[in-house]
């Protein structure tokens, strides 16, 4: 019985330390995949500072081949995601070098990488 209410008192303290976290981070652009490799980049609209950023995928898995996060003062950021993200996963966060940063868009080369024609969708959350 005290293993019982030991692990429910775990459980409860590890849901409520995630999900303020999570609950802060706001998507800043999406994308469509397809099936081929290719390079697409994702516009940042408005004037915002952010701390890190994380993407998420959904429908198919993406491979993730290169990064780029360019900054609207003109600098940039090479994140090294170079991984096979499955479906309902996202990224590790990727803090921002500096501090708060205003981004401007973020290039990326991936490809979807089901058996099937199909798409996939990316998100990109940041806080």
């Amino acid at each position: 019985m005290r293993a019982l209410i030991s692990a429910a008192v775990i459980a409860a303290s590890l849901a409520t330390a995630t999900t303020p976290a999570f609950a802060e981070w706001r998507q800043i652009g999406q994308r469509e995949v397809s099936d081929r490799a290719e390079r697409d980049v994702i516009a940042v609209e408005g004037h915002q500072q952010f701390e890190r950023i994380r993407i998420c995928v959904y429908r198919n898995p993406v491979h993730f081949r290169d990064l780029d996060i360019v900054f609207r003062n003109g600098g940039h950021q090479d994140a090294a995601v170079r991984e096979i993200i499955p479906a309902g996963g996202c990224t590790r966060a990727i803090d921002l070098v500096g501090d708060d940063r205003d981004i401007a868009r973020i290039a990326v080369a991936y490809e979807e990488t089901s058996r099937r024609r199909a798409h996939a969708h990316v998100r990109v959350f940041a806080e």
